[in-house]
């Protein structure tokens, strides 16, 4: 099965593509091809399920699918990646833009099916668990007055193994994630784009350990990402 969804040039690659749609270049989504040959890019859903869950957050703001946004909790020490409408990381320590920038190689070559050269540069899976993410994937999301998005994204198994320190298991009591932005403008891609910034918004209450919010927003000029 071939799907295609935009059309950009395509990429061929086999297995779990999870690693490459959590770090999208900075380019439009491209299309999505022999969707029979990859895992369902969703856990616990069916590859057709998967595109079907993908396809509400598109429908909102389809420039802004799975484009990559950065932030750090420097409170709490955490790198977090965003995938728009798909997918979010933690990792529980600092790593740089261009790191975060460099897709996990959780997926293989599509003619040899082994682990590279790949026409990209790609980062492998640490070995130890407790120096990979804690995955979060999209479960909602919806319209807000029509110029922005909500998007919901709840703590989803990699099966990444157990890691049993502490600063780990606190990123894991985060059961919920949600993320507010504007809708991205339709010209976007006509200008030099550059990617947005976004910041951790303090939570208040019982719940405070088991959710996150965070806003997508223009860079100030000092930022760098």
């Amino acid at each position: 099965m071939r799907v295609i969804i935009t059309a950009t040039p395509h990429l061929d690659i086999r297995g779990d593509p999870y690693g490459f749609l959590a770090a999208h270049p900075l380019t439009p989504l491209v299309s999505l091809h022999h969707l029979v040959y990859l895992n369902p890019m969703f856990p616990n859903k069916t590859p057709i399920e998967s595109l079907q869950a993908l396809m509400r957050p598109y429908t909102l703001d389809p420039h802004r699918i799975l484009q990559q946004i950065h932030c750090y909790d420097r409170k709490r020490q955490w790198s977090i990646s965003i995938s728009w409408g798909y997918s979010i990381q933690i990792y529980t320590y600092f790593l740089t833009a261009k790191e975060l920038d460099t897709p996990l190689q959780t997926f293989k070559t599509w003619r040899s099916s082994s682990d590279g050269p790949f026409t990209f540069n790609t980062r492998p899976l640490k070995p130890d668990p407790c120096e990979r993410p804690v995955t979060y994937f999209m479960d909602g999301a919806e319209d807000v007055r029509g110029s922005g998005t909500k998007t919901w994204y709840s703590v989803g198994d990699k099966k990444y193994g157990h890691c049993g320190k502490s600063e780990y298991s606190r990123v894991t009591k985060v059961k919920r994630i949600l993320v507010t932005s504007m809708k991205m403008d339709p010209e976007y891609w006509n200008k030099a784009p550059r990617r947005p910034c976004c910041e951790v918004m303090e939570g208040r209450g019982r719940r405070k350990e088991e959710e996150m919010s965070i806003r997508i927003r223009k860079c100030r000029s000092a930022e760098m990402i």
